[in-house]
């Protein structure tokens, strides 16, 4: 693989939507890891909780508020 076509993903933007896992075209390149109730969601320093919630909640989303 040449050098510029090396990405990287950004922990600190990730909201978990699973697109990078659909769209890139190395088999198994990218994996995603459940993150169990009780856990520390690394990207956030928050606690991960029991009740449901998805990418459009996670609070590194800066669409999961509604602008003041």
């Amino acid at each position: 693989m040449s050098p510029e076509r090396v990405f990287e993903v950004i922990d600190a933007e990730c909201v978990a939507c699973n697109l990078c896992v659909d769209v890139c075209p190395v088999e198994d390149c990218i994996t995603m890891t459940e993150l169990q109730p009780g856990e520390v969601d690394p990207r956030t320093g928050k606690v991960v909780e029991k009740e449901y919630a998805n990418w459009t909640m996670h609070p590194n989303n800066p669409a999961a508020q509604a602008a003041e």
